[in-house]
């Protein structure tokens, strides 16, 4: 499994990937958060959390990926975790 985190501008970007199609988005709507955590199963599936210091949202339950966000948001994690 690895944890992708997005910060500042990085967290902007990557909502738009993640969310901008739905009809109702609104980037500013994700800045209440620390940050925002995508989770990658090993098989390729994925959740999206959003982070506050002491707490955290879960903003898209874990689905696959067949439009294939995830690499296409990769390169602009600001952390990346590799977890067991």
């Amino acid at each position: 499994m690895k944890r992708y985190f997005y910060r500042d501008a990085a967290k902007t970007q990557a909502a738009v990937a993640l969310f901008g199609r739905q009809e109702q988005f609104n980037p500013a709507d994700y800045q209440k958060y620390l940050e925002l955590e995508v989770v990658q199963q090993d098989d390729g599936r994925f959740s999206v959390w959003g982070n506050f210091p002491d707490d955290s949202d879960l903003l898209q339950d874990t689905r696959r990926d067949p439009e294939r966000l995830i690499p296409s948001i990769r390169n602009l994690a600001d952390e990346v975790r590799e977890e067991e």
